[in-house]
């Protein structure tokens, strides 16, 4: 029987008053301080997690009864997380999943402990919120998302005998109706534009709502070309979301044309930020804005109170003035970089000719509407439908 080596795993040392007590790395004869009171769970299984990537090199190919998920989700943060885009939020997602699953193989990757996961999860604190709210099922969605592409990248790269399957709670459906009206565009903007700490959010809002570019896309365009983010060309008239250098991902950012209403401000931006040597569109005096958080927040609660978004909703809202406009469905999806089933199966109900055919049919005699439940062979009276008119 082979002989099961023990992970580096989290232990609560108790300590004598007035000291606290802290989380602290077992591995081995080993401790290692993570310097994370007892109450602070999310920062001592991020310290847990740059630890055991710091550590371990993948062993190779095990029996899922001998391999830790602790040494899968290192191999993984080491050798593909770090050069990825999304390492950040990876790495993030990575922290819980090793402090539940830590000192457990992937055997143990059951529909019943992923349930527990789940639980155990959403029985947290968001300690970003100040209101001190529950952590998602859709954030622990997320984490077992990471837990499961970590299992499929291994298995890739380490061929395992067999891959275990990682159970998800259900998606979260698509929000409704969940865009800005241009009235609420023009309050947001005012607004942003009478602090000098959120004026950077009137240049996410035009952005977005007239090219439907996503937010963290936003965020990276330059005025001047950029390997790592993109620009626009003012002079041909043509939005690159995408760097020079950047490799295509299943997220479709495809160059599109600047829209007529956006251009007069590109314009006046750009001179008026080149002058002075600034080249990211979004700045916070001169600097490149890294996440939109309070003053995304701040601005929106001033706006539109009661109504809680984030900056996202920006692409919806450029989704739906384009099925309002009636703007032909493959040139609109190209336009957002989105499938157009997609776009029409979440937007589509906005565009003047949604189900048009449908709602205006009538039979081969011409007697009116088609009545919904007849039977193949029978027929109905138009005198039934009367009372709709």
């Amino acid at each position: 029987m082979s002989r099961l080596r023990k992970p580096p795993r989290l232990y609560l040392k108790r300590r004598r008053r007035p000291r606290r007590d802290i989380w602290i790395i077992r591995d081995g004869a080993i401790e290692v301080r993570t310097g994370c009171g007892a109450d602070d769970h999310r920062g001592a299984g991020e310290a847990l997690a740059r630890y055991i990537a710091a550590k371990y090199k993948p062993p190779g190919a095990l029996p899922l009864a001998e391999l830790y998920i602790d040494e899968v989700i290192a191999a993984y943060l080491n050798e593909h997380a770090r050069r990825s885009r999304s390492r950040e939020f990876l790495t993030y997602t990575a922290a819980p999943i090793i402090a539940w699953w830590s000192g457990k193989t992937l055997s143990s990757i059951t529909k019943g402990n992923c349930r527990k996961y789940v639980e155990w999860r959403t029985s947290q604190t968001n300690r970003r919120s100040k209101a001190r709210k529950l952590i998602s099922e859709q954030t622990a969605r997320h984490d077992l998302k990471t837990l499961r592409t970590a299992i499929n990248w291994y298995h890739g790269e380490y061929p395992l005998a067999s891959v275990p399957k990682v159970w998800l709670p259900a998606k979260a459906a698509q929000r409704e109706d969940y865009w800005l009206t241009r009235e609420e565009v023009a309050a947001r903007i005012k607004i942003a534009r009478r602090s000098p700490q959120t004026r950077h959010i009137a240049r996410q809002l035009l952005i977005g709502v007239y090219t439907g570019t996503r937010p963290g896309a936003i965020l990276g365009l330059k005025w001047l070309p950029s390997p790592t983010g993109g620009w626009f060309d003012l002079e041909n008239g043509i939005l690159y979301r995408r760097g020079t250098n950047a490799r295509r991902t299943r997220k479709r950012q495809p160059p599109v044309r600047i829209h007529a209403r956006l251009m007069p401000h590109l314009v006046r931006w750009s001179e008026m930020d080149l002058s002075r040597g600034i080249t990211a569109v979004v700045h916070y005096q001169g600097a490149p804005v890294k996440k939109l958080r309070n003053s995304w927040k701040s601005v929106a609660r001033a706006a539109t109170p009661g109504k809680e978004d984030g900056p996202h909703i920006t692409r919806h809202t450029a989704a739906t003035w384009l099925m309002q406009a009636g703007v032909e469905l493959f040139e609109a999806a190209g336009y957002l970089g989105m499938s157009p089933e997609t776009l029409w199966e979440t937007y589509g109900h906005h565009h003047p000719q949604y189900q048009s055919a449908a709602a205006n049919a009538v039979s081969k005699r011409g007697r009116g509407p088609l009545v919904s439940g007849s039977q193949s062979g029978s027929r109905r009276s138009p005198g039934t439908v009367k009372s709709l008119k």
